[in-house]
Parts: structure tokens; C-alpha cells; sequence
């Protein structure tokens, strides 16, 4: 009996469009708020089921004479999978300038918003609650005690469902100091900590995580004992005790700063973020740091040639252990470049690839996100030529060696300027952004909502059985499926026991998720066999999860490997979902599976 589909598996079980592409633009939308000023959308993120949520500035119309300098709300605005606008929220917190700076959802749909507010006496930090309905179920404000404003820079949600926001609050006394605020689901403030970062200057924090074991890490911008701002960490316990923090200088005493952070492992993060130099621009900085005794590993710095305004935007690490950086790089010749980098855990450098796009003009990039298959997406903006300047969305797909394997640009039909400014990946396949584009009815700008479809992009979905030493196989690919090539796509299945025999089988029908053998049957039948493989590894005398089914499929495809290929697996535009099958005596049927991954056959 088969039992119900997940959302992701349900999405690649109808996935069989014959494409070249491994993606396409699903929809662009814009949202003109009621007052029809100028909209900004500043963050986005995406939810369970897909949908995507989009937090804006949106201007109100200056009365008087001379007018009064415009103030903006809150506009919170989402839209279906299928690019329905479900709705839109408008909050003015207290009747002056607002401003949103992240957007997060929960699990049960609800939608939580961070930013700041101009009440007319001070600035203070600002979260809003809406229902998955778009009902506002409260609004918070924040200003510590003796303090004359505070930021609201970004927040994260922890497993019991709370809010937490970092961000900065300033005093007479004290100057700008860091702060950190947790908040229920029902809006009740849990507990704040603001404090300095070290030497009574300005601190700020940029970014939070929530560790496994519940204790939490921020990083931002520390003021150094030479006076200049600092590489800033800070970690905390579930109760926002203050347990340990850092302030690093990049070399040269001038300022640097830290964007986002990642953890690597239970005990790891890597900080992302921008050094100055002695010559006065900004190169990027990534520092690993071991949570343990928070000490600094180390750190790496990387500018252009052009060495200007240089800050990473993203930082991530895949299944191997091996961390990625991405962001601008200012070259000579080519304005701003996306550049994507690897690092081993050691801090060596492994690979480094620019992209500069087909207009020799500036390519910013804004998200980097890890994929299902071990690949990574990078989402940023590429300037067209022409007058005047076009911007779109870009898009970037790197395998798990570094290689850049597709770039898609994505027009919003009819607008001169369409930008994101964050983006986010969504479980059914598919990016989303959120930003800005303009209206061509005004010439004022609406809010951006964009959604790319990942047709053909190689997709993980379904359940990995746990062997008998407790290891999940995990599966990934190098390079692109290709009717044309005699080789070059490669699907890694890894994690499994060492020198034991394997095999893939595939479907060319659908997915599936049917229990079987103690895990799940992840293609549907019929089911073809692909050739006998061993997993490898430690020698035999060991016993561990060494082992790996590595299969190249355009060699398999044309005969190169032995077997009986499908002839359908030389046909561009065939969707093709496939598992690993290996031994694992002691198990149940004496058998491990992997998860599934699916492919489509490019040209």
C-alpha cells in the first residue's frame, strides 16, 4: 500500500515537462500598496507549503507647504506558490517612519516581522506577529532602560517557538550597545541582554543562529580597544546569559564587521563579513571560530582587483564539511562580479569562481542557499545594457566540486528595474526573491515577488534507511546529465558500508515513498536496474560508512559501463527519479537504501 506523498515528493511526481533548462521563471509580481507611493520590498522568506512572504517599506504621499519629508509603514505581502496574492498587511507602528529589516515564518504558518520605528521622540526596535491568514496577532516595541533608540536588525526562531531579535540599542552613557531579545509566540518578552562590546564604543548585531543545544550565537560589529569596529561574536544561553564573546580585528585597525554566520558542526560556526584594509576599502572576511573555548581558528580575506566595497553575503557549508562564501567582488573592467569560494575545514582554499554577466556591468549577489543534492544557488542581480539601465534576477547552480554548472537571468516583462534583495529556497523546488521593480503606470516603485521553477535541476526527495552502524546515506552529484556527453554526470551516494556490493535502479515514471525492506521503495515501478558497483572505502578488515556508490549516468546512458540502459536516458527532456541499493548484513532483508534523487536528460 502506498502511503501519501510529501509536498516535495508530490512536486517531482508531476514534474515530467520536457525541458532544456534546469530552470525557468514560474511568475514576477508587483504590489502597489494602497497609498500608491514607493514600495521597497526588504526581505523575504518562504513557508512550508511554499508560499512566499515579502516585508516592505511602503512610502506614505507628503502633505504641507513646503511637504513634510514622507514617512513609511510596514507592508507585509504573500503570494501562493502559483503567484496568487493572497494578501497584504499594512502596520504603522506608531505613526512615523518604519522600517523592515527580516521576515521569518513558523512552522504552523505564522509570519514574524523585525525592523524599527520612529515614534516621534526615538527610534525603537519593532516586531509584528500576523496569522498565516495575515490577521496582526500583535505588535511589540522595544527601548531599554536610558537608551535613545534601537535597531531591529534580524531574528530567528528557536524549537519552542520563540522569537529572537538582535540587534543594537544606543545611550548617553554608554553609547551603542549590542542587544538581544526573546519574545513568546504569544508576544510576551521573555528576557533581553544588551551589552558592550568591549571597549565602550558602538556594537551592533547582524546575524542569529540557534545552536542544537539550544544555547544561541550572534556576530556582528564590536568597537575594538583602538577605537575601530571589530569582527563581533557573542554566544548565549537558552536564558540570553551572556556566556562568551569575541572582538577580532582584521589586521589593519580599521573596521571590519561580521553579515551572517553558519554553523558547521556541533561545535563550529563561520562568520561571514568585511575587513578594511591599509589602503581603505573593504575585502572580504570569513573566520571559523570553535564554540568550545570560543576561540579563533582562523581567518581568510579575499579582495578584487579592484578592492572596493568588498562584504561576503553568505556563507554555508555543505554535507563533506567543506564551507562556501559568496558575494561581490569589485574588478577592473567588470564593475561588481558574483564570486563564490571554498574553503576546507582547515581554511585552504579549494576552489573560486567569478561570474561577470553578458553586460560587463555589476552582478551583486545576495543569497547563497544549499540545495538538496549537494549543490548550492547563489540569487543576486544582473545589470543589462541599454538606456536606461535594466536590472534582473540572477540565478547560479555550483555541484558540490565548486564547477558552476548553469546561470539563469530572469526578465520582469515591461519594468526597466526589477531587483531582489534576499531571496530564499523553497521545499517544492523553486527559488523565491523579494526586493523592488518599477511601475510602469507611475514610474514609482511596487514591491518585487518572484518565484523560479527548478525544472531539471537535480533534486534529493524521499527517506534514507538508517544501516546498522547508525549512518543515513546522503546523495549528491557532479556535473550535468546530458544526452549529448559520453560522460560528465556523476550521482554519489555516500555514507554507506564500506566495501559492500551496490547498485542504482530507476524509474522513468514517477517518485514514489512506499515503505520497503525496512525504509522506502523512493522510484516507482517499473524500476530498471543500472550496473553491479561496490561502495568501497576503508579496507575490508574495517567496518564503518567509508563506502559510496558513484556512477557516472552519460557513461551508463551510452553503454560505456555495461548493463542494459534505457534508451529513454539518451532522449533530452527525460525525467529520470533513482535509489541506491547496497548490502548491510544485519539489517532488515540484509539491505540498505538511499533516499531518491531526481535528474532530467539536458541536451
Amino acid at each position: 500500500m502506498q502511503i501519501p506523498l510529501t509536498p516535495l515528493v508530490a512536486a517531482f511526481v508531476a514534474l515530467a515537462l520536457p525541458s532544456a533548462a534546469q530552470s525557468s521563471l514560474a511568475w514576477s509580481r508587483n504590489h502597489d500598496a494602497a497609498p500608491a507611493q514607493a514600495d521597497y520590498g526588504r526581505a523575504c522568506t518562504v513557508d512550508q507549503a511554499g508560499n512566499l512572504l515579502v516585508a516592505a517599506k511602503s512610502y506614505n504621499p507628503s502633505f504641507g507647504s513646503p511637504p513634510l519629508p514622507p514617512t513609511a509603514d510596514f507592508e507585509l505581502v504573500k503570494w501562493s506558490p502559483a503567484g496568487a496574492k493572497l494578501w497584504s498587511a499594512r502596520v504603522d507602528a506608531f505613526g512615523g517612519d518604519d522600517t523592515p529589516l527580516d521576515v521569518a515564518c513558523a512552522p504552523n504558518g505564522d509570519v514574524y516581522t523585525c525592523g524599527y520605528g520612529w515614534n516621534g521622540n526615538s527610534v525603537q526596535i519593532v516586531v509584528l506577529k500576523h496569522s498565516a491568514s495575515g490577521v496582526l496577532q500583535w505588535q511589540r516595541a522595544h527601548q531599554g532602560p536610558g537608551t535613545i533608540s534601537a535597531f531591529g536588525r534580524a531574528l530567528a526562531l528557536d524549537t519552542a517557538g520563540n522569537v529572537l531579535v538582535c540587534g543594537h540599542e544606543s545611550s548617553l552613557a554608554s553609547g551603542q550597545n549590542a542587544v538581544l531579545l526573546c519574545y513568546s509566540s504569544a508576544g510576551a518578552l521573555l528576557w533581553s541582554t544588551g551589552f558592550d562590546g568591549g571597549a565602550n564604543g558602538d556594537d551592533s548585531l547582524h546575524s542569529i543562529l540557534v545552536r542544537a543545544n539550544g544555547e544561541l550565537v550572534a556576530c556582528g560589529q564590536f568597537t575594538g580597544a583602538s577605537g575601530g569596529a571589530n569582527v563581533g561574536l557573542a554566544r548565549f544561553a537558552a536564558n540570553g546569559a551572556l556566556l562568551a564573546q569575541r572582538n577580532d580585528d582584521g589586521g589593519a585597525g580599521l573596521a571590519d564587521g561580521a553579515a551572517v554566520l553558519c554553523a558547521l558542526d556541533a561545535q563550529r560556526v563561520a562568520v561571514a563579513g568585511w575587513s578594511t584594509g591599509s589602503s581603505g576599502g573593504e575585502d572580504w572576511l570569513l573566520s571559523v571560530y570553535d564554540l568550545q573555548g570560543t576561540t579563533l581558528q582562523w581567518t581568510r580575506m579575499f579582495g578584487g582587483s579592484a578592492g572596493s566595497g568588498e562584504r561576503a553575503r553568505g556563507v554555508a557549508f555543505d554535507r563533506r564539511g567543506v564551507i562556501w562564501v559568496a558575494g561581490p567582488a569589485t574588478n577592473t573592467g567588470t564593475g561588481i562580479d558574483t564570486l563564490v569560494r571554498r574553503y576546507d575545514p582547515s581554511g585552504n582554499l579549494l576552489s573560486s569562481s567569478a561570474w561577470n554577466g553578458a553586460a560587463n556591468l555589476d552582478d551583486p549577489p545576495w543569497k547563497l542557499m544549499p540545495g538538496s543534492a549537494g549543490q548550492m544557488y547563489v540569487a543576486g542581480t544582473t545589470a543589462l545594457a541599454g538606456t536606461p539601465t535594466r536590472y534582473e534576477l540572477s540565478v547560479l547552480q555550483f555541484d558540490e566540486s565548486g564547477a558552476r554548472n548553469w546561470v539563469g537571468t530572469y526578465a520582469t516583462p515591461g519594468v526597466s528595474d526589477a531587483r531582489i534583495l534576499e531571496a530564499a529556497l523553497s521545499a517544492q523546488g523553486a527559488i523565491v526573491g523579494g526586493g523592488f521593480t518599477t511601475d510602469g503606470a507611475t514610474g514609482t516603485y511596487d514591491v518585487l515577488g518572484i518565484r523560479v521553477s527548478l525544472d531539471g535541476s537535480p533534486q534529493a526527495y524521499c527517506t534514507a534507511k538508517v544501516n546498522t552502524l547508525g549512518c543515513s546515506a546522503e546523495l549528491s552529484f557532479v556535473g550535468q546529465s546530458s544526452a549529448a556527453s559520453s560522460s560528465g554526470f556523476v550521482t554519489h551516494a555516500r555514507n554507506l558500508r564500506n566495501q559492500k556490493s551496490g547498485l542504482y535502479f530507476y524509474s522513468l515514471v514517477a517518485a514514489s515513498l512506499t515503505p520497503f525492506q525496512g525504509g522506502y521503495y523512493c522510484a516507482q515501478p517499473p524500476v530498471r536496474r543500472a550496473v553491479l558497483l561496490n561502495t568501497g572505502g576503508s579496507i575490508a578488515t574495517f567496518d564503518d560508512c567509508s563506502g559510496a556508490l558513484s556512477m557516472d549516468w552519460n557513461a551508463f546512458a551510452r553503454g560505456a559501463l555495461g548493463g542494459a540502459p534505457a534508451p529513454e536516458l539518451l532522449v533530452s527532456g527525460t525525467s529520470v527519479w533513482c535509489q541506491g541499493w547496497s548490502r548491510d548484513p544485519g539489517a532488515s532483508a540484509q539491505t540498505n537504501l538511499t533516499g531518491g534523487l531526481y535528474f532530467r536528460v539536458l541536451p
